[in-house]
Parts: C-alpha cells; sequence; structure tokens
C-alpha cells in the first residue's frame, strides 16, 4: 500500500483537509518508527517516590505507547492514595490522551485551534496487561494505617524501551581477580578446601587467564557498567578445572528506591570440568547507581579464560 505526503506548488489552493493530511503524515510515520524501532514502554524518567503519608509523585520523564504514541511528563505530578484500602497495594500507570482545546469564535465560526496531548495517570488494583495500552510505571504498597510503605520499581514493574544503545550487548574480559582473604571466626581462618587446608591461596594472574593449583584458590573482580545501559541480561564464563568452580554474582552499589547499599545475589552457579562454557540468562535492572561484582571460587587446578556480562 502506498503512503501520500502533501507536494506543494505555487498558487496551490490549500483546503482545511490538506493542512490535517499534512499534520497526520507526519503524526503516522513517527508513530510507525517507534513502534517498529523502539517498541512500547519507559524512555527516560517517571520514576515513582513517596511524597507523603498518603502521597506519591511521579517525576518528569517521557514514555512510548504500544500505538507508537510519545507520553510526555513536563513537570512533577503528585497523586493522592487515601482513598486505597489499608495493607494493599496499586499499581501506578500512565497512558497517552489528548482533547481539543483553545475554543476560538470569530465572524460567527466556532471551533478548537489546538490538540492538547496530556499524559492520563491511573492507580489500579490489579496489574494490568503488558500490552502496552497502558505503561505501569510502579507498584505502591500501603501498610496496616493506609501509609505509602514501600514502592516496587524494578524490571518486572517498569518495561523500557529498546533505545539503540552502542552500549548494549556483551562485554568480554579475562578474569583478572583480586584476592579474596581467608574467612575468620576468632582470629582462626575458616577452611574449605579440605580439612586439612586453610583457605590461603589465590589466582595467579597472566596476560591471559586467572590459573589456580590444585589446592584451589578464590578472588573477585569488579564487572565495568557501561554508561547508559538499564539491564543486565547474561552472564557467561569459560575456563578448565580439575574439579569444580562455583561462580556468584551480585549486583552491589546504592539502591536509589531504598535509599541504602545493595548487594544482591543474581546468581550463584557451580561448574564441574574438565572444560566448561556456561551461559547464563540473568534478568535484573539498573542504573547508575548501580555495580556489578562477581566472585569465584575454584577447587583444584583450575583456569578461568572468560568471564562476560551482557548488558541492554
Amino acid at each position: 500500500m502506498s503512503v501520500k505526503r502533501l507536494n506543494y506548488f505555487t498558487h496551490q489552493f490549500l483546503r482545511e483537509q490538506d493542512f490535517r493530511d499534512e499534520q497526520n503524515y507526519h503524526l503516522l510515520m513517527r508513530r510507525h518508527h517507534n513502534q517498529l524501532l523502539h517498541g512500547w514502554g519507559i524512555v527516560q524518567g517517571l520514576e515513582v517516590q513517596k511524597k507523603g503519608e498518603r502521597e506519591i509523585t511521579i517525576s518528569p520523564g517521557s514514555a512510548i505507547d504500544k500505538d507508537g504514541q510519545e507520553i510526555i511528563v513536563s513537570t512533577p505530578v503528585t497523586r493522592d492514595l487515601g482513598s486505597f484500602e489499608r495493607s494493599s497495594h496499586t499499581f501506578v500507570t500512565v497512558a497517552y490522551g489528548e482533547e481539543e482545546s483553545d475554543h476560538h469564535s470569530a465572524g460567527g465560526v466556532e471551533g478548537y485551534t489546538r490538540v492538547t496531548e496530556s499524559p492520563k495517570f491511573d492507580e489500579k488494583r490489579h496489574q494490568p496487561p503488558k500490552d502496552g495500552a497502558v505503561i505501569t510505571l510502579a507498584r505502591v504498597h500501603l501498610d496496616e494505617v493506609g501509609h505509602v510503605r514501600h514502592i516496587e520499581a524494578d524490571s518486572s514493574i517498569r518495561k523500557m524501551v529498546s533505545i539503540v544503545n552502542p552500549a548494549a550487548g556483551w562485554m568480554r574480559l579475562s578474569f583478572k581477580p583480586i584476592r579474596m582473604p581467608a574467612v575468620r571466626i576468632d582470629n582462626r581462618p575458616v577452611r574449605f578446601v579440605d580439612q586439612e587446608q586453610a583457605e590461603e591461596f589465590e589466582f595467579i594472574v597472566d596476560e591471559y587467564t586467572a590459573r589456580s593449583d590444585a589446592r584451589g584458590a578464590r578472588g573477585s573482580m569488579e564487572i565495568p557498567v557501561p554508561p547508559a545501559v538499564t539491564r543486565l541480561v547474561g552472564f557467561r564464563i569459560a575456563g578448565t578445572t580439575a574439579g569444580r568452580v562455583t561462580v556468584h554474582l551480585f549486583r552491589v552499589g546504592w539502591n536509589l528506591n531504598q535509599n541504602r547499599g545493595e548487594q544482591s545475589e543474581l546468581l550463584k552457579e557451580t561448574v564441574n570440568g574438565p572444560t566448561f562454557h556456561k551461559d547464563i540468562p540473568v534478568e535484573t535492572s539498573l542504573d547508575e547507581s548501580h555495580a556489578l561484582a562477581v566472585s569465584v571460587r575454584a577447587e583444584g587446578e583450575s583456569n578461568i579464560w572468560l568471564v562476560a556480562a551482557k548488558f541492554e
């Protein structure tokens, strides 16, 4: 099916429908672009925070719905949750809305000179379908007296649009650990390799790999989080071992929603040799306050050749 756009020429007589067609062409093309290249979800902002005992605020930001329509919030919005039951929760949503505005009357002719596009906020007891008709911003939990207790806003609640991000994809790096010192109880090292040896050895690092001897070793390493990424979606580790290797992956840093430090375990995986190449799906949200850390414990002679994380 062909797409038509206006084609102007000198002395052309333009009617009302011509101007409508001009606007519709640009609207449809932009929304078609949004649907095909980005999908629907939150673009930026629209963070939900507690304001008063029964109030929340929604920060300025933008989103795109299933039809490719842009939802723009230019100023903070306050919502009162005082009408909700105690010890309950509600899903805070936003949707696209528009209406004719700027009424004009002159010469016996009346009409509206503008169409105002406005966000439509709502609170719903049950989680809305994830079809993009409305955008869910957060789930707010109320305590036994009806006050705002906790706000959930992770990736299971908030869907972000798929903005093309040059930082997205696999970040591959050699395992270059920092030795993890032995855990001590009453100033005595905790034994973990066997009943005879305490944990007192480390990975030997060269240009390509990190290697432990037959006694084993353990170490930890930061995984850099590229700027502008919003999610971690995969983790990969590869190497060889004469025993087994246990991997822990953590999201650390600062939790903005709870206003406290964070150390959340994202996965714990044990792999056996003689060779392994483990590709593990992980799904967690990330923001500018988060960092990632991986710890590895090798029991027996091992070589770690690759650690990688996949970002979006």
